[in-house]
């Protein structure tokens, strides 16, 4: 029995090493993702009017990822309309994409950010003029 018991305890040692093996490893390796503060909406004109075409201008502040070629898309999401999912294209250093709000008020443009290997959404806010 005390032979039974010192082996179940070796075991519980070597499985809580390996796990602190791994977890170490993971840490080292990972890095430091794409933040809401480095993405940011603009749009042009600046105070986009109901039902006239806007242009969104999605612009990446962190050089890592701003070198990397992204699938960008902009979901628009009101409390007065149904939600619209839109492409964007790489116009230089921005993404950009045109859309007709279709009526005045408080909108919440999700920017989805699909990298190789990483996805970010990152959520703004636009109000959007009569």
């Amino acid at each position: 029995m005390p032979l039974r018991i010192l082996t179940l305890r070796l075991r519980r040692i070597a499985i809580a090493i390996c796990l602190l093996i791994l977890a170490t490893g993971c840490a080292s390796t990972s890095k430091q993702g794409l933040i809401y503060s480095e993405v940011s909406l603009a749009s042009e004109p600046a105070a986009p009017a109901a039902k006239m075409n806007s242009k969104l201008i999605v612009k990446v502040d962190n050089p890592v990822y701003s070198e990397q070629e992204a699938e960008v898309q902009l979901q628009i999401n009101s409390k007065k309309s149904l939600p619209s999912l839109i492409d964007a294209t790489r116009e230089g250093d921005v993404y950009t994409a045109e859309y007709a709000f279709p009526s005045a008020g408080e909108y919440t443009v999700t920017i989805h950010m699909n990298y190789e290997d990483e996805h970010f959404a990152f959520a703004k806010k636009l109000t959007v003029q009569e």
